[in-house]
This record gives C-alpha cells, sequence and structure tokens, in this order.
C-alpha cells in the first residue's frame, strides 16, 4: 500500500472520528453496548505477524485497528462536560495503545488532551466515576514524558 494511500485513509478515518463524535453528543445517535464491544474489538487486531521469522507490520490491520481507536475517541469526546458510565473503561481501552504504531498513539494523545481540557474546571467532580487504578493510569498517560514527545 502506498504511502499516499495510507495518509488519504486515515485523514477519511480522522474526519469519520470526529463526525461520529458529533452525531453522539447532539443526540443523533445514541453509544450502544454494540458500538463499545466493535470499536474495542477493532481497537485489538493484531496488526504484527512473522514472515519468514521476522516481525513484519500489516498495513490493512494497523488501518482497522487505529479506526477502531478513532471509534473510542469519538465516544470519549462526545461527552465533553460530564462522564458517562462507559467512559472511564473507554479510556482504559485507550491508555493500553501506549505503544501501538506512532499515527495511533499520536490520536489517542489529542483525544485525551482534549478530554482533558474540557474536563478539567470539574475534574473534582469527574474523577469520582474512576476507580483508584483508573485514576492512576489514566494520570500517567496524562503526565508521563512520552505523552509530550
Amino acid at each position: 500500500m502506498s504511502s499516499c494511500l495510507y495518509e488519504k485513509i486515515t485523514e477519511v478515518g480522522i474526519v469519520a472520528s470526529t463526525t461520529l463524535s458529533d452525531f453522539y453528543q447532539c443526540g443523533y445517535i445514541e453509544v450502544t453496548r454494540e458500538d463499545l464491544n466493535h470499536f474495542d474489538t477493532m481497537s485489538k487486531i493484531n496488526y504484527i505477524t512473522k514472515i519468514n521469522g521476522k516481525k513484519t507490520m500489516i498495513p490493512n490491520h494497523i488501518i482497522k485497528r487505529h479506526a477502531g481507536v478513532l471509534g473510542l475517541c469519538a465516544i470519549v469526546l462526545s461527552s465533553p462536560y460530564d462522564i458517562p458510565i462507559y467512559i472511564p473503561d473507554v479510556l482504559m481501552s485507550l491508555c493500553q495503545h501506549s505503544h501501538d504504531p506512532d499515527l495511533i498513539q499520536k490520536s489517542i494523545k489529542q483525544c485525551l488532551s482534549e478530554f482533558r481540557r474540557t474536563h478539567h474546571d470539574s475534574w473534582h467532580e469527574h474523577k469520582e466515576q474512576f476507580i483508584e487504578d483508573q485514576l492512576m493510569i489514566l494520570t500517567d498517560m496524562l503526565i508521563s514524558h512520552n505523552y509530550y514527545i
């Protein structure tokens, strides 16, 4: 797959994620358990295989994995000023991708940055929706050295 085609697919995915988030936010469609499961499953697609004893990345699988991550980001960003019950688990799913390819990491960093910005003013209330382990993981992701690179 050419890098130009890969970049175009990525651009379309990012715009689609933003649009989906807007649809969720305005109530045009609701976040369902099926959406959560679908995006979570996609985000876990294995993108590395061994060919002739060498680890190789499978571009189509990276695209699918990134699409799943973008779907999870759309769900998180659809609730800019509250924390629905499913958001802590979605954020934890996103945090599991901290070692994914750069493009996926970049999407997660942007999502977490926007989440932090929109929830900052009421964080003293919002953090009550998380258990202690989740708060530690989220804090590590938000302030880790790698987050700013």
